[in-house]
């Protein structure tokens, strides 16, 4: 039996559980399933009943949760050996402020980044120029403490001029684009904020992205996410370093949710015949 909490995804059963918490029922099917297709949003309980029934799982979500939030990232691409900027985690901004503000010294070489360690789309990211940027910046972390957020990174900056690269990987597919400055001397670059997505430059630096994703997906069996890289420009030849994993990603670099639902679909048709289950189990909704 093959069961989707997929909302966009019907099978043999289909549970849409929106906010609602595991019940009774739901785990009588998690234990009677051979496969379960997950939603993008899902809480660390329910994908541990799901991975403790020993069903097949589609996505994988095994590194999204060992690893969790940009400083489960860092560690991640450490252990893995996966080039990325230097970086630096604090899981209390006490242990920040102990080492470097009674010192009066700098964690990296300024400019250099700081990032909260849960926020997405570069909300809670900021580059500190100076003293100044740096007590905003911390200002601003104390609030987000107050709200339960307290861990952050603080990061190497990589002279890109705005440009990062993306790689989604869904299934066996990993395409590629930019996401490009709209205005001069943009540093912090989201689609969220105006930035231009462009599929054509620089397509040297997109395929070695897109071969240092395919590592990634082979090493970690990452399925479905959107790897972010960024290139120091001012080099000859500048390779990809690693700056974050999205499990919950836009779809317009895609060309729009429809497009993204459909190479969603033909992964999990091609997950389905490696298992050697029904392909006609699974259809969009």
């Amino acid at each position: 039996m093959i069961l989707s909490f997929h909302p966009c995804f019907d099978a043999d059963s289909q549970i849409i559980l929106g906010s609602r918490p595991l019940n009774s029922n739901h785990l009588k099917l998690i234990r009677k399933a051979e496969a379960i297709i997950l939603p993008q949003a899902l809480q660390a309980e329910f994908y541990r009943a799901c991975t403790e029934s020993g069903a097949l799982l589609f996505p994988n979500y095994e590194m999204r949760f060992r690893y969790p939030g940009k400083i489960g990232q860092s560690l991640m691409f450490r252990d893995f050996g996966f080039p990325h900027p230097e970086t630096f985690r604090w899981n209390k901004l006490e242990d920040f402020k102990k080492k470097h503000l009674s010192t009066e010294t700098f964690p990296h070489k300024k400019p250099f980044l700081i990032k909260d360690d849960r926020t997405h789309e570069a909300e809670g990211v900021y580059l500190v120029k100076d003293k100044h940027s740096l007590s905003e910046a911390l200002l601003d972390l104390e609030v987000k403490k107050r709200s339960g957020s307290s861990g952050f990174i603080t990061q190497d900056y990589v002279s890109s001029n705005g440009n990062i690269l993306r790689a989604v990987i869904i299934g066996k597919k990993i395409m590629t684009y930019w996401k490009r400055p709209n205005r001069q001397g943009q540093v912090i670059t989201t689609i969220s904020r105006g930035a231009v997505i462009d599929h054509h430059w620089r397509p040297d630096l997109q395929a070695k992205a897109e071969g240092q994703a395919r590592s990634l997906s082979k090493k970690t069996r990452i399925n479905v996410a959107a790897i972010d890289f960024v290139f120091d420009l001012s080099e000859k030849k500048p390779e990809p370093l690693f700056l974050e994993i999205n499990y919950y990603f836009g779809r317009k670099g895609l060309g729009g949710t429809e497009k993204y639902y459909l190479l969603f679909y033909q992964a999990v048709q091609d997950w389905l015949k490696k298992a050697g289950l029904n392909l006609k189990s699974v259809r969009i909704v």
